[in-house]
């Protein structure tokens, strides 16, 4: 999910940006619990390196799961999975301000200076806008009109919800003030029936490798499955170093490279990829690979 806050001039109650941070000492706590009950006692190398993979691991969740969030329209999931066949999904929404938004919604390819008339997604919103008061929770209806997509890998579109805080009754004509207005958009997945193997196999699939040229290193992430590979963050630890970058997605049956420092790191060295993947459920989930180091 991600939110972008457009700021125009006009009256309004004055808002400020809104910041939260999910923390996780429990993850902490857990993976250091499982630690303590594996630890051999009479190996204290195999003990330290296992800490320091612990303690990795629980860093890369901790930065998987500490992002802001600002949106004051909120949906319950972070993601809409609409299987290829199903007529409807809805989408539960939550107003958390503490006052009324007028809300816009409708479906696109993500682009944020797109605006709803040039859309050419195959899917409508109901209602395509409404009001939400203070608390108030809603259910968006997300209509697929039948267009034919692609039936070997997922599709991708993005739901925008476009929220307009209201003008306060008491407010004198003359009062200078900013409304801030805020565009949320969450991923939406069209999914065909009949893909050769499930969600949650892509993250064992995935095929990572390193390359050292002109000094610099990179990292190239292989997605040979129909799905779309969402990362949350990647920590590669190489040549004594570590150095975490923050992709995005790589689509279905495609590769994206990115750069990195160079970590001390010699082509013929082995590195150690520790990635996070979003799951259906908005759920990040840390895999661990061993990727050789080549000129």
């Amino acid at each position: 999910m991600r939110c972008r806050r457009p700021v125009h001039g006009g009256a309004s109650p004055g808002l400020c940006a809104r910041h939260s941070r999910a923390h996780t000492p429990r993850h902490f706590a857990g993976v250091l619990r499982v630690l303590a009950d594996c630890r051999p006692a009479a190996n204290a190398l195999r003990s330290l390196r296992l800490a320091g993979r612990a303690l990795a691991h629980a860093a890369l969740l901790a930065a998987a799961l500490s992002l802001p969030a600002h949106a004051g329209v909120t949906p319950v999931a972070s993601r809409v999975i609409f299987p290829v066949g199903d007529a409807e999904q809805s989408v539960q929404l939550f107003n958390v301000n503490t006052y009324p938004v007028l809300v816009q919604a409708w479906i696109d390819d993500g682009r944020i200076e797109a605006v709803p008339q040039e859309s050419t997604a195959p899917f409508v919103t109901l209602p395509p806008i409404f009001r939400m008061g203070a608390g108030d929770q809603t259910s968006l209806r997300i209509i697929h009109s039948g267009a034919k997509l692609p039936s070997d890998r997922e599709s991708l579109f993005w739901l925008n919800l476009y929220e307009i805080p209201g003008l306060p009754k008491n407010q004198p004509d003359k009062t200078q003030s900013v409304m801030v207005t805020m565009r949320t958009q969450i991923k939406v997945f069209v999914r065909p029936a009949g893909l050769p193997y499930g969600a949650p196999e892509p993250r064992k699939r995935l095929v990572f490798s390193l390359a050292k040229a002109a000094g610099k290193l990179s990292l190239k992430i292989d997605n040979p499955t129909p799905y779309y590979a969402t990362f949350s963050a990647i920590l590669v630890k190489a040549g004594g170093r570590s150095q975490q970058i923050t992709p995005d997605m790589v689509a279905p049956l495609s590769a994206s490279t990115l750069e990195l420092d160079q970590l001390g790191a010699e082509a013929g060295e082995t590195a150690e990829v520790l990635f996070s993947l979003i799951d259906d459920d908005g759920n990040p989930v840390v895999e661990s690979v061993k990727a050789a180091i080549t000129p």
